[in-house]
């Protein structure tokens, strides 16, 4: 199952249009990471939700760069009158404590819409690494004169801070080389130019269906319901307390009205809750969500504070 499949799912298209006064012109859906990632796909999710429910064109923009900062203030700075979104990851709550000087706040410069998917991360492997579990891959990579090489999203990312607190845990001496997105720091992975990372789930999973990578573990607490076959990375560590996972939401420039907000999270809920389409996106690796506005806010307050916390400890920082 690709991100293209996805998209082309029916069942979205199936859903019923409503005459609402939003949206009057075509809605920009700004993703800030590159083409093939979760971020991506969650931007092309919502635009086609969004579609089909209002009968309005939605257009997926990719603004890149400086870990999803530029694409997140350029929804920071738009009217907040609707037609302009952005899909916030996880990363937006590690960069308030990571950038030194962000050009934006998270919790007071954007209205928190909805949580579309959760992102567990896969710890997977070049197929010349000899490595079958998680457990195998750390006692391999302790005893690699030189250390190992990992990649990963971007300096300060979730995949990033997580496989640098693994190593570092572990005992494991490794180099990280930070990429401008997942997609090429996967397509190095299958080049054997870096031998691992701890990527997200769904840009991940094709490749490791086609046997050019190796996965190992999942960062989430449990199994994933479509990939039973992978255990959770701290369990087969023994760290029951190690389960970084990201996530993909929707947010809007401060002031979007209320009644926006509402209806926007009411379309994207109502799309995840078709079961084909849920089932569609389990299969990349994502796991639907639908977390309401109220909800999301508190969630979001949560998750700066916990990752602000992983980067002080970290000693990661970016001028910005």
């Amino acid at each position: 199952m690709n991100r293209r499949s996805i998209l082309a799912a029916p069942a979205l298209l199936a859903l019923p249009a409503r005459a609402q006064p939003w949206p009057s012109g075509p809605v920009r859906i700004v993703s800030p990471f590159t083409p093939g990632g979760a971020s991506d796909l969650a931007a092309r999710f919502v635009a086609q939700a969004l579609q089909a429910a209002t009968g309005v064109g939605a257009v997926v923009e990719n603004r890149t760069g400086a870990g999803g900062n530029i694409g997140m203030e350029a929804v920071a700075r738009a009217a907040p009158d609707g037609g302009s979104f952005v899909i916030a990851a996880a990363a937006a709550a590690i960069n308030q404590t990571l950038y030194r000087n962000l050009p934006f706040d998270l919790l007071r410069d954007f209205a928190p819409v909805t949580v579309v998917i959760e992102v567990p991360n896969l710890l997977s492997v070049h197929p010349a690494v000899p490595a079958r579990t998680a457990a195998e891959f750390v006692a391999w990579a302790r005893a690699q004169r030189g250390g190992v090489t990992y990649g990963s999203a971007g300096i300060g990312t979730i995949p990033h801070l997580a496989m640098a607190m693994l190593c570092a845990r572990a005992g494991i001496e490794a180099t990280h080389i930070p990429f401008r997105g997942s997609a090429p720091a996967i397509t190095e992975l299958i080049a054997g130019r870096i031998q691992a990372v701890l990527e997200n789930l769904p840009p991940q999973a094709p490749h490791m269906r086609a046997g050019t990578i190796r996965g190992l573990a999942i960062s989430s607490a449990a199994r994933h319901p479509d990939f039973p076959e992978l255990p959770p990375l701290g369990a087969e560590l023994g760290w029951p307390d190690f389960a970084p996972v990201a996530w993909q939401a929707v947010m809007a420039p401060a002031g979007t009205p209320e009644p926006i907000v509402a209806r926007m999270a009411e379309i994207v809920g109502n799309a995840l809750r078709v079961e084909e389409n849920a089932a569609r996106l389990r299969a990349t690796g994502a796991l639907p969500s639908g977390m309401p506005p109220a909800a999301f806010r508190a969630f979001l307050a949560r998750e700066v504070e916990a990752w602000g916390r992983a980067v002080r400890e970290s000693g990661a920082t970016v001028q910005g």
